[in-house]
């Protein structure tokens, strides 16, 4: 005989609704979790390696041990790496080697009570040369006592919406500077930052040297040009990093939060596989008469088993759909904190499937046990049952 109609397992799962609504709302949770956590790694990932192209190198002191807040070089290194290395991008005559101060500090803003933390950048106007991922979306560039400040900034320093906007103060080492735009660098850290000029940031850090030094060659082929060099040049003691790589090992920083985030995720889709598995069980159990009598009547033990998979995952995959619009909706324009810098996470079609493929796997492993006990029916004791 063939197998039963898929309306017969949907009419099934309105019998007992009580116990669908909490297939439903489980399915939903794991479907939220496994797109939350994909999104949150694969944006993680992202921010960092889109703020690097393949053709940039970063040149940092030997001595800072490959940290760039550490490090403290000469600005005449860009002129230096600009004059000396082959290969060098140049727009207009301007070469795209730019010096550049990264300082994690506090900042006053207009409307805060106390300060707030904040990712500040000294730049001079070659750093629009090198980070081609700033685009700016309203304002101006800034001038004499102006900062440029990125869209995630506000998210990052935990301020009001409107404490960043155009015409604001920011009070940065004792110095106040005038927002004269925003830029936007998607899928990168740098949103997050403030932008300042190079030259007041160190007048008030009272310093006369720089962090790093960023070069943007022609292709990747000339970033061994620039490693060449900063061995050649053992007067300036610099290393040369490739900016992929410096934001590469900056990601395998973050992998053992990585792997504990995922383990969280393991963990609750472990007690959603057990709280399925009982539930599929339960079900199976009030209707083992109802399922001996269609075994009776000719239908296969297969079939069977194939009706209570297609009501189980009807109901997963309307929990499915319901925890993943969820987990769009709720994570749209949420921006998350990391370290020094801050990024938006992304809901990307491969999260989704993650959390559409999550809930099948668990589901299917979750019914095994039920179907299992389908296809072994004893007839004649079942039928037998009350």
């Amino acid at each position: 005989m063939a197998g039963l109609p898929l309306h017969h397992a949907v009419r099934n799962a309105a019998r007992a609704p009580a116990r669908s609504l909490l297939l439903v709302v489980s399915s939903a949770l794991v479907a939220a979790l496994l797109v939350a956590t994909s999104a949150f790694v694969r944006s993680l990932e992202a921010s960092h390696l889109g703020a690097a192209p393949d053709n940039t190198v970063l040149l940092v002191s030997n001595a800072s041990m490959r940290d760039v807040l550490r490090s403290s070089l000469s600005p005449a290194v860009a002129e230096l790496v600009a004059a000396d290395v082959p290969g060098v991008l140049r727009f207009g005559g301007v070469p795209a080697s730019s010096p550049e101060i990264h300082l994690m500090t506090s900042v006053e803003l207009d409307g805060e009570t106390s300060p707030m933390p904040a990712s500040v950048r000294g730049v001079t106007e070659r750093a629009f040369l090198v980070h081609e991922a700033v685009t700016l979306v309203s304002g101006r560039l800034p001038g004499a006592g102006e900062a440029l400040v990125g869209r995630l900034a506000g998210s990052r320093s935990g301020a009001a919406e409107d404490a960043l906007d155009i015409g604001s103060v920011v009070g940065i080492e004792g110095g106040e500077f005038v927002v004269s735009g925003t830029f936007a660098a998607p899928r990168t850290t740098i949103e997050s930052e403030i932008w300042v000029p190079l030259g007041e940031l160190q007048g008030l850090t009272q310093r006369d040297d720089c962090s790093c030094v960023f070069v943007r060659v022609e292709s990747a082929e000339h970033l061994s040009a620039v490693d060449l060099f900063a061995n050649r040049r053992l007067d300036l003691e610099l290393v040369a990093i490739p900016a992929a790589q410096y934001y590469a090992e900056l990601v395998s920083y973050f992998t053992p939060i990585l792997a504990l985030v995922w383990a969280m995720t393991a963990l609750i889709a472990i007690a959603a596989l057990t709280g399925g598995a009982n539930t599929v069980i339960s079900m199976v159990q009030e209707r083992t008469r109802e399922l001996a009598t269609l075994r009776a009547i000719g239908y296969r033990t297969k079939a069977l088993a194939w009706t209570v998979l297609q009501e189980t995952l009807t109901l997963a995959m309307a929990g499915a759909l319901l925890g993943m619009l969820a987990a769009r909706l709720f994570l749209e324009h949420a921006t998350m904190n990391v370290a020094m810098s801050a990024f938006a996470i992304e809901v990307g079609p491969l999260s989704v499937l993650t959390g559409l493929v999550g809930v099948i796997v668990i589901t299917l492993l979750g019914a095994s046990p039920a179907l299992t006990r389908v296809l072994r029916l004893p007839l004649a004791r079942a039928l037998r049952e009350s």
